[in-house]
């Protein structure tokens, strides 16, 4: 498949388009489910196209994130949090406006100028051991280390957490925040699994990686976010044994894994079934949709979009363009299958009769906001985690 964010000028559509190989394995010792090919992170992180602030869904976390962290481990104004992964500077903005010392990590040149113009310093850098020794020296320790969305992307995850050793105080706090593999796995999210996102954490290989680098777990939550996220707040292990409540917290979290047999390889073989299912379901409805001439557009370029439309083998036949709300986005092609991509005002003046929820994890906020769309008697197709129109 092509990478999902690899998205294509119109100069561009009749050159090669280089593709790679996606195939999800799973660890049978230590639960780690992993892709097979790693595809060099330059090509997919140097111009970035995700953004968060332009959902009003992700700042509200982001909010919430900054409010519970500042509050509870008293933060001040010399206090310094570091964002890896730190995009535009969406979640290190809540923090400037506690007024802590921010500072954001990113290797997206694209982003990392957005994030500086709104008074965030960022350094343009790949988080690793090496590059963690020359932040220290230039910034200091670290307060406050937060990961969010990004741990998924790290190839060498022991270096990363050296990295993170590195830089965080002895008593400062580190947050990390990712999709949770029981929700992939429980809500068919297989649109989740592209070449970014090289690792799927659940609870068991999570407590293993971070046991190894002297971490211990302070607390967990659980968030709707992406289809079901997990946030973890954990420091660094002062005494050799494990503090009594860190493990009392992880057998908690843990059950659900255990509940739903994720580690099974028939509970994933069913998982693999469904989404072979979901694929004649969907692509049923749309074909006869179309056969009665309906219009038919998508909503939302997302990466976890660009793997349904490859994999489902959806094209511009089907999907006459989609919308979405990025402008990096906005005069593009979609990576595969060339669909065109427009600014979302495109449905007031096209007036199409149904609207395919590519984005699907943030369709509540979607619905909302076209609300003119379905006065006019629009429709909405959500795919995941089971097929509904509404």
């Amino acid at each position: 498949m092509p990478i999902p964010n690899g998205f294509l000028g119109e100069k561009d559509l009749n050159k090669t388009e280089e593709k790679y190989e996606l195939s999800c394995l799973i660890c049978e010792s230590c639960g780690l489910a992993q892709l097979s090919n790693i595809v060099n992170p330059d090509l997919m992180f140097k111009n970035y196209v995700y953004i968060p602030s332009m959902s009003r869904v992700m700042m509200e976390n982001f909010n919430n994130l900054s409010y519970q962290i500042y509050n509870n481990f008293n933060l001040n104004q010399d206090s310094l949090v570091v964002d890896i992964g730190s995009n535009d500077g969406s979640l290190l903005s809540f923090f400037k406006n506690y007024r802590t010392r921010v500072l954001g990590i990113d290797p997206a040149e694209n982003l990392a100028k957005i994030a500086e113009l709104k008074g965030i310093p960022t350094e343009i850098k790949f988080f690793d051991l090496k590059n963690a020794k020359l932040i220290r020296n230039k910034h200091g320790q670290a307060d406050v280390i937060t990961a969010t969305n990004v741990v998924a992307h790290i190839d060498n995850l022991h270096d990363f957490f050296k990295g993170i050793s590195c830089l965080l105080k002895d008593d400062g706090v580190l947050i990390t925040e990712f999709p949770y593999f029981v929700e992939l796995v429980r809500g068919n999210e297989f649109d989740t699994i592209y070449h970014e996102h090289l690792s799927y954490f659940s609870l068991k290989p999570w407590l293993k990686l971070i046991k190894s680098h002297g971490f211990e777990v302070l607390r967990t939550q659980k968030s709707p976010i992406h289809g079901g996220s997990i946030r973890i707040i954990q420091k660094k292990q002062k005494e050799k044994s494990e503090n009594p409540n860190s493990k009392n917290i992880v057998n908690h979290m843990a059950f659900p894994e255990e509940e739903h047999n994720i580690y099974n390889r028939d509970t994933l073989s069913d998982f693999a079934r469904k989404v072979g299912s979901l694929k004649i379901e969907l692509t049923t409805l749309l074909k006869n949709l179309k056969r009665k001439r309906k219009k038919i557009v998508g909503y939302g370029a997302a990466a976890k979009g660009n793997v349904l439309t490859n994999y489902f083998n959806i094209g511009p036949e089907i999907l006459d363009y989609i919308v979405d709300s990025t402008p990096y986005k906005q005069g593009l092609f979609t990576p595969g299958k060339h669909i065109p991509i427009y600014a979302e005002n495109r449905l007031t003046i096209d007036r199409p009769d149904y609207v395919l929820i590519l984005a699907w994890n943030f369709a509540e906020e979607i619905i909302k906001k076209e609300m003119t769309f379905r006065k006019l008697g629009g429709k909405f197709i959500i795919p995941i985690p089971k097929l509904k129109v509404v």
